[in-house]
């Protein structure tokens, strides 16, 4: 959702996807590093997965981007921020990277992140149980059995914290369907190799990209939830598989299988 914002603000003419997110700073990253908006969306800009910082202000293992706020964020790129320069340029894929590229979009039009995602994205597609205040329908569980917490992002929103439904993330990927939809179309969009098998566009990885077959898809897990969506514009078929099963839970890479074997077995 964090690169479908990025695509709409694209086709809309209000920015390029090219551009350095910087302009949008009031202070200099750390080393004058450059970024721009698609090495953030396609996961080729370098960055850690997560902020060299996060772990000092981790007060909750149980909810660990809940304590993480703006001001952490900001020391941090004005302070720290360091690229690796194995992945510069490289497919590495980085939550730092997703809620940088949303907190860029969110200031650049002086609004919040949740607020542009309701207008311009949930709005369109009648997603009235999308958002990052609801409570899951069901206690998400650890690998013990325990319950866990739903985790809440603070400022590093734009790599998770959203709670949906089935019905609603049927209607976005129904929406992938429409030709017409040049947004939509623009995150599917091949913009990076990263192997033979798998490509990236803006937010959907393209599994077999070269074939007539190929799968778009994109998975996502928390502390207590697993989810896998996946779908084919070949055929118009897709599946949305969400779980109440733990990231950190040995069965979780069943979720993507699960999702996998769905699909393919929609001819």
């Amino acid at each position: 959702f964090t690169s479908t914002l990025l695509a709409n603000m694209v086709i809309s003419d209000e920015i390029i996807l090219t551009e350095n997110i910087n302009p949008n700073f009031p202070f200099t990253f750390n080393s004058d590093i450059q970024l721009n908006y698609i090495s953030l969306s396609n996961h080729t800009s370098g960055l850690y997965r997560l902020p060299s910082n996060f772990f000092l202000f981790v007060k909750n293992q149980k909810n660990p981007y809940k304590e993480y706020t703006l001001e952490h964020f900001n020391d941090y790129l004005e302070n720290e921020l360091k690229l690796d320069s194995k992945n510069k340029s490289n497919y590495s894929y980085s939550n730092l990277g997703a809620a940088l590229l949303a907190h860029s979009l969110s200031l650049n039009k002086k609004k919040s992140f949740e607020k542009m995602l309701t207008q311009r994205i949930f709005s369109k597609f009648d997603m009235k149980s999308t958002s990052f205040s609801l409570p899951p329908s069901c206690k998400g569980v650890y690998q013990n059995g325990k319950f866990a917490e739903n985790w809440k992002f603070n400022i590093l929103k734009g790599a998770g914290g959203l709670v949906s439904s089935v019905k609603d993330l049927s209607k976005f990927i129904l929406a992938q369907f429409n030709p017409e939809n040049t947004e939509l179309q623009l995150t599917r969009t091949l913009t990076h190799s990263i192997s033979n098998n798998m490509s990236i566009g803006l937010g959907w990885h393209i599994i077999y990209p070269n074939s007539n077959n190929k799968k778009y898809w994109h998975n996502g897990g928390t502390g207590g939830f697993t989810s896998s969506v996946a779908f084919r514009k070949s055929n118009k078929t897709g599946v949305i598989v969400l779980s109440n099963i733990s990231s950190s839970s040995t069965n979780s890479k069943l979720i993507d299988q699960i999702c996998f074997d769905l699909l393919d077995a929609l001819k």
